[in-house]
Order: structure tokens, then sequence, then C-alpha cells
């Protein structure tokens, strides 16, 4: 792993404790490191705002960061406008169900009705991976915003139905992992980079 970090984002992991402060490290290391060598700069000159527990952010004119993580990989993307990503294993273990019935829209409960449990759980984790990436792109929060972005998996865009805003997603599954990324880059004609660690 690069060892890329900034000052304060050093200090800020020696504050957090065992795995939370190597998954910091991890992760604000690895986005310097790929947006260095994107930007051809030195890792350090990448201006990059990403507290512990905040989402991560760029100053002005470098485009828009976002990252995610599970106990054994590293998702990072980057775009000229605002992006959102989220990842998860496919083979994670929940209560399909009860967080279903807990924060999901009833037009998104409705189409689930009757399928089997392995079958909800698959499309539970779906919606959850494509909604939380879309979360990440609104800057929204997951308390509140859970429950009203609506996503069919045969639709090419999530919908916040308090906010008439839109994302357009993308799913992607490499080895056990699942991936979404919410952002509207490819209807401008413009490109995001997706790193997968």
């Amino acid at each position: 792993m690069p060892i890329n970090l900034s000052q304060q984002e050093s200090d800020w992991a020696a504050d957090l404790t065992g795995e939370r402060s190597q998954q910091f490290r991890r992760s604000r290391s690895w986005l310097r490191a790929c947006l260095a060598e994107s930007f051809g700069v030195a890792p350090q000159h990448i201006p990059l705002r990403a507290p512990p527990g905040m989402a991560p952010t760029l100053e002005p004119g470098w485009g828009y960061v976002s990252i995610s993580h599970t106990s054994d990989a590293l998702l990072l993307g980057w775009s000229r406008q605002a992006i959102g990503v989220d990842l998860e294993r496919s083979d994670r273990c929940f209560n399909a169900a009860a967080l279903a019935q807990r924060f999901f829209h009833t037009d998104d409960r409705a189409a689930w009705c009757g399928l089997p449990a392995e079958d909800l759980r698959r499309e539970v984790l779906r919606q959850w991976i494509a909604k939380e990436a879309a979360i990440k792109w609104q800057e929204g929060s997951l308390a509140v915003d859970l429950s009203r972005w609506s996503w069919s998996g045969s639709q090419a865009y999530a919908r916040h139905q308090d906010h008439g805003l839109q994302v357009r997603l993308q799913h992607l599954t490499v080895g056990h992992w699942w991936m979404a990324i919410a952002n509207n880059a490819g209807t401008a004609g413009q490109k995001q980079m997706v790193c997968l660690l």
C-alpha cells in the first residue's frame, strides 16, 4: 500500500483505533495515489479533504470523489461531475425482509412480494448498493433519504421521491463484489474513473 497521507490525515488516523485506523489510512492513501497518477502530480499535491466519517471532497476544479469499502476491498470513484459509489460482498448475510420493511420505498417492496428468501436477499442488497451510491451522489443521509430513493433493476436511473432528483446508475460485478456507481457524467459525454482495490 502506498503511504501518501497528509499530516492532517496521519493525525486523524492516529486518533482512530485498530481496523478503523488501517481502513482510513488505506482508503486515503490509495485515493491520493490513484488521483495523483491520473492528474500527473505528486500525491501530496492532491487537494483532498477527507476527515473520518465524512464524505471526501476535492477543491473546486478537481472534480468529485467517493469511497466505499468492505472488510476485504476498497472502491474509489472520481468524476468531473458529482459521483457516488457503493460496494458490498454479494454473499453478505442480513435480514432482508426486516431491512426492506424498515428502509425501502413501498413501490420497491411491492415488487418483491412473494420472492423466496435468497432472491429477496439478493434484490434488497442490489437495491441497497444502488441507493447508497445515489445518496452519496446526492450528498444526502442514509437515515433520511434511503426510503425516498426508488430504483428498479431494469431502470437506468434512480429517482428521489421528494426532491425530484434523478441519477444514472451502473451496477457492476467483479468476483464476489457488487458495486453501484451513481453519476450523470455519461449523459454529458464525460467519463468517470473507478478503482477496485
